[in-house]
Protein backbone atom coordinates (compact mmCIF):
# COMPACT_ATOMS: atom_id res chain seq x y z
CA UNK A 1 0.00 0.00 0.00
CA UNK A 2 1.41 3.10 -0.94
CA UNK A 3 1.55 6.35 1.53
CA UNK A 4 -1.23 8.39 -0.52
CA UNK A 5 -3.17 5.30 -0.31
CA UNK A 6 -2.58 4.87 3.36
CA UNK A 7 -3.57 8.31 4.68
CA UNK A 8 -6.69 8.17 2.31
CA UNK A 9 -7.89 5.32 3.93
CA UNK A 10 -7.60 6.81 7.28
CA UNK A 11 -9.78 10.15 5.36
CA UNK A 12 -12.43 7.87 4.91
CA UNK A 13 -12.53 6.02 7.96
CA UNK A 14 -10.90 2.67 6.55
CA UNK A 15 -8.30 0.78 8.26
CA UNK A 16 -5.35 0.40 6.17
CA UNK A 17 -2.19 -1.99 6.37
CA UNK A 18 -0.97 0.06 9.61
CA UNK A 19 -1.79 3.73 11.26
CA UNK A 20 -0.71 6.55 8.78
CA UNK A 21 1.65 9.33 10.54
CA UNK A 22 3.83 12.18 10.19
CA UNK A 23 4.25 15.63 11.24
CA UNK A 24 3.97 18.70 8.45
CA UNK A 25 7.56 20.13 9.03
CA UNK A 26 11.08 19.20 10.27
CA UNK A 27 13.51 21.64 11.53
CA UNK A 28 16.57 21.27 8.98
CA UNK A 29 19.11 21.09 12.03
CA UNK A 30 17.18 17.86 13.31
CA UNK A 31 16.86 16.48 10.01
CA UNK A 32 21.07 16.53 10.50
CA UNK A 33 20.85 15.53 13.97
CA UNK A 34 18.63 12.40 13.02
CA UNK A 35 21.52 11.23 10.59
CA UNK A 36 24.30 11.95 12.20
CA UNK A 37 25.53 15.64 10.14
CA UNK A 38 26.32 18.71 11.87
CA UNK A 39 24.80 21.45 10.53
CA UNK A 40 21.47 21.44 8.43
CA UNK A 41 19.97 18.69 6.25
CA UNK A 42 19.37 19.33 2.70
CA UNK A 43 15.93 18.49 1.08
CA UNK A 44 17.22 14.94 0.06
CA UNK A 45 18.15 14.48 4.00
CA UNK A 46 14.79 15.42 4.83
CA UNK A 47 13.19 12.75 2.50
CA UNK A 48 15.57 9.98 4.18
CA UNK A 49 14.47 10.74 7.55
CA UNK A 50 10.79 11.07 6.78
CA UNK A 51 10.97 7.01 5.56
CA UNK A 52 13.53 6.06 8.39
CA UNK A 53 10.15 7.60 10.97
CA UNK A 54 7.94 5.72 9.00
CA UNK A 55 5.87 8.90 7.79
CA UNK A 56 2.98 9.16 4.96
CA UNK A 57 2.86 12.85 4.83
CA UNK A 58 4.26 16.34 4.41
CA UNK A 59 2.84 19.61 5.35
CA UNK A 60 3.70 22.47 2.27
CA UNK A 61 3.28 26.32 2.15
CA UNK A 62 4.17 28.18 -0.77
CA UNK A 63 7.72 30.55 -0.59
CA UNK A 64 6.95 34.23 -0.61
CA UNK A 65 3.83 34.24 1.60
CA UNK A 66 4.07 37.43 3.61
CA UNK A 67 2.07 38.44 6.46
CA UNK A 68 0.70 41.60 4.85
CA UNK A 69 -0.15 39.55 1.75
CA UNK A 70 1.60 42.32 -0.91
CA UNK A 71 2.29 38.78 -2.89
CA UNK A 72 -1.02 37.39 -4.54
CA UNK A 73 -1.41 34.02 -4.65
CA UNK A 74 -0.45 33.60 -8.65
CA UNK A 75 3.12 34.95 -8.04
CA UNK A 76 4.04 32.61 -5.08
CA UNK A 77 6.43 29.82 -5.76
CA UNK A 78 4.88 26.32 -5.48
CA UNK A 79 7.83 24.54 -6.70
CA UNK A 80 8.37 22.70 -3.30
CA UNK A 81 4.93 21.46 -3.93
CA UNK A 82 5.51 20.30 -7.46
CA UNK A 83 9.07 18.75 -5.98
CA UNK A 84 7.46 16.91 -3.10
CA UNK A 85 4.64 15.12 -5.48
CA UNK A 86 7.10 14.52 -8.32
CA UNK A 87 10.14 13.01 -6.83
CA UNK A 88 8.33 11.47 -3.35
CA UNK A 89 5.51 9.27 -2.63
CA UNK A 90 4.37 11.25 0.32
CA UNK A 91 1.25 12.56 0.95
CA UNK A 92 1.02 16.69 0.82
CA UNK A 93 -0.84 18.63 2.89
CA UNK A 94 -1.01 22.30 1.64
CA UNK A 95 -1.15 24.61 5.03
CA UNK A 96 -2.78 27.63 4.75
CA UNK A 97 -3.77 30.57 6.98
CA UNK A 98 -7.76 30.54 8.35
CA UNK A 99 -9.28 33.79 8.42
CA UNK A 100 -8.93 34.50 12.23
CA UNK A 101 -5.00 33.17 12.36
CA UNK A 102 -4.52 35.54 9.00
CA UNK A 103 -6.48 38.49 9.97
CA UNK A 104 -4.93 38.43 13.67
CA UNK A 105 -1.52 38.54 11.97
CA UNK A 106 -2.27 41.78 10.30
CA UNK A 107 -2.39 43.66 13.47
CA UNK A 108 -1.39 43.67 17.10
CA UNK A 109 -3.50 40.75 18.61
CA UNK A 110 -5.32 42.30 21.82
CA UNK A 111 -6.46 45.16 19.05
CA UNK A 112 -7.62 42.33 16.54
CA UNK A 113 -9.78 40.76 20.05
CA UNK A 114 -11.21 43.85 21.18
CA UNK A 115 -12.39 45.39 17.26
CA UNK A 116 -13.20 41.30 16.39
CA UNK A 117 -15.50 41.87 19.82
CA UNK A 118 -17.13 45.24 18.51
CA UNK A 119 -17.90 43.32 14.99
CA UNK A 120 -16.10 46.33 13.28
CA UNK A 121 -16.71 45.88 9.41
CA UNK A 122 -13.23 46.77 8.28
CA UNK A 123 -12.48 43.91 10.69
CA UNK A 124 -15.27 41.81 8.97
CA UNK A 125 -14.16 42.68 5.64
CA UNK A 126 -10.27 41.40 6.44
CA UNK A 127 -11.43 38.30 7.26
CA UNK A 128 -13.65 38.36 4.22
CA UNK A 129 -10.23 39.05 2.03
CA UNK A 130 -8.19 36.74 4.27
CA UNK A 131 -10.43 33.61 3.81
CA UNK A 132 -10.53 34.61 0.03
CA UNK A 133 -6.66 34.82 -0.38
CA UNK A 134 -6.90 31.09 1.16
CA UNK A 135 -9.23 30.05 -0.88
CA UNK A 136 -6.79 30.79 -4.01
CA UNK A 137 -4.11 30.18 -2.18
CA UNK A 138 -5.01 26.24 -1.02
CA UNK A 139 -6.52 25.92 -4.87
CA UNK A 140 -3.15 26.71 -6.86
CA UNK A 141 -1.29 24.25 -4.12
CA UNK A 142 -3.72 21.55 -5.43
CA UNK A 143 -3.04 22.28 -9.13
CA UNK A 144 1.01 22.29 -7.60
CA UNK A 145 0.49 18.88 -6.37
CA UNK A 146 -1.05 19.06 -2.75
CA UNK A 147 -3.44 16.30 -1.95
CA UNK A 148 -5.18 17.92 0.74
CA UNK A 149 -5.20 21.30 2.45
CA UNK A 150 -5.39 22.13 5.95
CA UNK A 151 -6.94 25.34 7.01
CA UNK A 152 -4.55 26.46 9.95
CA UNK A 153 -6.68 29.12 11.94
CA UNK A 154 -5.63 28.91 15.69
CA UNK A 155 -8.75 30.18 17.36
CA UNK A 156 -8.16 29.26 21.03
CA UNK A 157 -6.05 28.67 23.87
CA UNK A 158 -5.68 26.56 26.76
CA UNK A 159 -8.56 26.82 28.22
CA UNK A 160 -10.49 27.63 25.41
CA UNK A 161 -11.16 30.13 22.53
CA UNK A 162 -9.95 33.52 22.37
CA UNK A 163 -13.33 35.20 21.65
CA UNK A 164 -16.91 33.92 22.59
CA UNK A 165 -18.04 30.57 20.31
CA UNK A 166 -21.20 32.49 19.36
CA UNK A 167 -19.07 35.35 17.60
CA UNK A 168 -16.48 32.64 16.53
CA UNK A 169 -20.03 30.63 14.64
CA UNK A 170 -21.34 33.94 13.78
CA UNK A 171 -18.50 35.72 11.66
CA UNK A 172 -16.24 32.87 10.90
CA UNK A 173 -17.84 29.66 10.49
CA UNK A 174 -19.73 30.97 7.25
CA UNK A 175 -16.30 31.56 5.63
CA UNK A 176 -14.60 28.48 7.04
CA UNK A 177 -17.37 26.76 5.20
CA UNK A 178 -17.21 28.57 2.12
CA UNK A 179 -13.80 27.89 1.93
CA UNK A 180 -14.60 23.87 2.01
CA UNK A 181 -17.43 24.22 -0.18
CA UNK A 182 -15.38 25.70 -2.61
CA UNK A 183 -12.36 23.31 -2.52
CA UNK A 184 -14.48 20.60 -2.39
CA UNK A 185 -14.47 21.17 -6.14
CA UNK A 186 -10.56 20.82 -6.07
CA UNK A 187 -11.71 17.06 -5.34
CA UNK A 188 -9.68 17.35 -1.99
CA UNK A 189 -10.23 16.67 1.66
CA UNK A 190 -10.03 19.55 3.66
CA UNK A 191 -8.74 19.77 7.79
CA UNK A 192 -9.05 22.08 10.46
CA UNK A 193 -6.15 22.88 12.51
CA UNK A 194 -6.08 24.98 16.06
CA UNK A 195 -4.38 24.65 18.85
CA UNK A 196 -5.67 25.03 22.48
CA UNK A 197 -9.37 23.98 23.20
CA UNK A 198 -11.54 24.19 20.65
CA UNK A 199 -14.60 21.37 22.05
CA UNK A 200 -17.04 23.89 22.21
CA UNK A 201 -16.48 24.21 18.32
CA UNK A 202 -15.93 21.20 17.02
CA UNK A 203 -19.60 20.20 16.31
CA UNK A 204 -19.69 22.86 13.99
CA UNK A 205 -16.69 22.55 12.24
CA UNK A 206 -18.04 19.07 11.21
CA UNK A 207 -21.19 21.09 10.24
CA UNK A 208 -18.91 23.04 7.76
CA UNK A 209 -18.09 19.73 6.11
CA UNK A 210 -14.15 19.69 7.03
CA UNK A 211 -12.72 15.91 6.58
CA UNK A 212 -10.49 16.35 9.50
CA UNK A 213 -9.46 17.83 12.90
CA UNK A 214 -5.38 18.31 13.33
CA UNK A 215 -4.13 19.23 16.83
CA UNK A 216 -5.92 18.45 19.60
CA UNK A 217 -3.87 19.05 21.86
CA UNK A 218 -4.41 16.91 25.52
CA UNK A 219 -2.91 19.55 27.44
CA UNK A 220 -6.02 21.96 26.15
CA UNK A 221 -8.09 18.91 28.01
CA UNK A 222 -8.96 17.86 24.15
CA UNK A 223 -9.86 14.36 24.75
CA UNK A 224 -9.49 12.28 21.97
CA UNK A 225 -11.50 9.05 23.00
CA UNK A 226 -14.38 11.61 23.34
CA UNK A 227 -13.77 12.96 19.78
CA UNK A 228 -13.39 9.81 18.76
CA UNK A 229 -16.50 8.67 20.60
CA UNK A 230 -18.69 11.42 19.22
CA UNK A 231 -17.50 12.66 16.14
CA UNK A 232 -15.32 9.96 14.90
CA UNK A 233 -17.51 8.50 12.18
CA UNK A 234 -17.39 12.05 10.68
CA UNK A 235 -13.88 13.44 11.21
CA UNK A 236 -10.33 11.82 10.32
CA UNK A 237 -8.24 12.41 13.59
CA UNK A 238 -4.79 13.46 13.74
CA UNK A 239 -2.36 14.53 16.22
CA UNK A 240 -2.71 14.46 20.27
CA UNK A 241 0.57 13.60 21.20
CA UNK A 242 1.93 16.21 23.54
CA UNK A 243 5.48 18.00 22.28
CA UNK A 244 6.22 18.81 25.69
CA UNK A 245 6.01 15.03 26.62
CA UNK A 246 8.96 14.44 24.29
CA UNK A 247 11.10 16.82 25.08
CA UNK A 248 11.06 15.23 28.85
CA UNK A 249 9.74 11.70 29.36
CA UNK A 250 11.79 8.48 28.98
CA UNK A 251 11.32 5.92 26.09
CA UNK A 252 8.42 3.64 28.51
CA UNK A 253 6.68 6.77 28.81
CA UNK A 254 6.49 7.74 25.50
CA UNK A 255 5.59 4.64 23.96
CA UNK A 256 2.57 4.19 26.84
CA UNK A 257 1.49 7.21 25.54
CA UNK A 258 1.53 6.31 21.94
CA UNK A 259 -0.50 3.02 23.09
CA UNK A 260 -2.86 5.26 25.00
CA UNK A 261 -3.48 7.55 21.88
CA UNK A 262 -3.50 4.25 19.21
CA UNK A 263 -6.28 2.15 21.42
CA UNK A 264 -8.41 5.54 22.13
CA UNK A 265 -8.97 6.39 18.28
CA UNK A 266 -6.94 3.87 15.47
CA UNK A 267 -9.78 1.52 15.39
CA UNK A 268 -12.02 1.64 12.57
CA UNK A 269 -9.51 4.07 11.23
CA UNK A 270 -10.15 7.96 10.79
CA UNK A 271 -6.97 8.51 12.31
CA UNK A 272 -3.28 9.82 11.66
CA UNK A 273 -0.96 9.96 14.01
CA UNK A 274 1.13 13.13 14.89
CA UNK A 275 2.23 15.01 17.65
CA UNK A 276 -0.42 18.29 18.26
CA UNK A 277 1.98 20.55 16.86
CA UNK A 278 2.89 19.03 13.73
CA UNK A 279 5.96 20.44 13.80
CA UNK A 280 9.27 19.21 15.08
CA UNK A 281 11.76 21.79 16.30
CA UNK A 282 15.91 21.75 16.14
CA UNK A 283 15.80 21.92 19.91
CA UNK A 284 14.23 18.23 20.28
CA UNK A 285 16.58 15.56 20.78
CA UNK A 286 17.05 13.23 17.89
CA UNK A 287 17.05 10.05 19.98
CA UNK A 288 13.55 11.20 21.28
CA UNK A 289 12.02 11.50 18.23
CA UNK A 290 12.99 8.14 16.75
CA UNK A 291 11.99 6.69 20.07
CA UNK A 292 8.49 8.40 19.43
CA UNK A 293 8.00 6.98 15.89
CA UNK A 294 9.76 3.11 16.47
CA UNK A 295 6.53 3.57 18.95
CA UNK A 296 4.01 4.95 16.63
CA UNK A 297 5.31 1.70 14.19
CA UNK A 298 4.89 -1.01 16.75
CA UNK A 299 1.71 -0.02 18.10
CA UNK A 300 0.05 1.52 14.94
CA UNK A 301 -1.97 -1.72 13.76
CA UNK A 302 -5.37 -2.62 13.65
CA UNK A 303 -6.56 -5.05 16.21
Amino acid sequence: MTKVERVYRAINHQEADRVPKGEWRLDPVLVARILGKEGRGTWEDEVKVRELLGMDLVGLVPRGLRPDRSMPPHELDFSPFERWRGQTDFFIFAVVDGPFQGSAGRMDFMEFLLRLSSREDQVKELAREEARFGLETARRCVQAGAHGVIIADDIAYTRGTYVAPGLLRELFLPLWQWQVENLGTEGVPVFFHSDGNIASLVSDLVAAGFAGLHSLEPTAGMDIARIKQDFGARLCLMGNFDLSLLARAGEEELAAEVQRIMAAAAPGGGFIFSTSSGCLGGDLPAEKVMALYRAAGRYGTYS
